[in-house]
């Protein structure tokens, strides 16, 4: 098994509600539950180290796909 930098070994236990979802948003993102749960301590990561970028990322996520508060969505000229 190639490896490549990975050095460090860990045994996770999950009930079957983490289990399906860890296996169930790696299918959807094409990626193994290994490298899945990588992506997800790579962003916390991130997130530590960028807290400004981090956030300003997800916003502009959540904007393109319509999230956020109602009151984030409108503009000044949006009278009530």
């Amino acid at each position: 098994m190639y490896t490549q930098d990975k050095t460090h070994r860990i045994t996770l236990r999950l009930n079957d509600e983490q289990f399906e979802h860890v296996t169930r948003n790696a299918k959807v993102m094409g990626v193994s539950p290994s490298e899945l749960l990588r992506i997800f301590i790579n962003v916390s990561i991130a997130s530590e180290k960028y807290p400004d970028a981090v956030e300003k990322t997800i916003g502009n996520f959540m904007e393109r796909n319509g999230a956020g508060r109602e009151n984030d969505k409108t503009d000044i000229d949006d009278n009530v």
